[in-house]
């Protein structure tokens, strides 16, 4: 399986993290991890990944917080940051695209759909994929 893309997977809860990047990495993409809101700010900035997957509720910096400062850098200005959490109201989409989010995902997020997310925003060979 080829490696199409690097997915950095932003979440508090252990568990959920490493279900998404295992399902992620089944799917051929090479996943990071971060565990907090300014564990995955730093984590962006050194490793340029093509997608963010960012949980929107976190006890240090809020998915609304990473979205912003992820927004703030020039190299990441670009990058899809994808919300995925378990709030479904109109206006925590809106907030979180306003926040720089390029997409939202609510949770439970059935794992085809979420691979679907991911291959349709990124949707490019590994060699296309945006230098940072």
């Amino acid at each position: 399986m080829t490696v199409t893309a690097t997915v950095l997977v932003i979440d508090d809860d252990a568990e959920v993290r490493g279900l998404v990047a295992g399902l992620l990495k089944r799917s051929g993409y090479s996943v990071l991890e971060a565990g907090s809101g300014s564990e995955g700010i730093r984590r962006a900035e050194e490793a340029c990944p093509d997608l963010v997957l960012l949980d929107m509720a976190m006890p240090d910096l809020d998915g609304l917080q990473v979205a912003r400062a992820i927004r703030s850098k020039a190299s990441l200005a670009e990058t899809p940051v994808v919300a995925l959490t378990a709030r479904h109201l109109a206006s925590d989409r809106r907030r979180a695209l306003e926040a720089g989010c390029s997409h939202f995902l609510t949770k439970p997020c059935p794992p085809a759909e979420l691979r679907a997310a991911i291959d349709g925003i990124l949707g490019l060979p590994r060699a296309s994929v945006r230098p940072c």
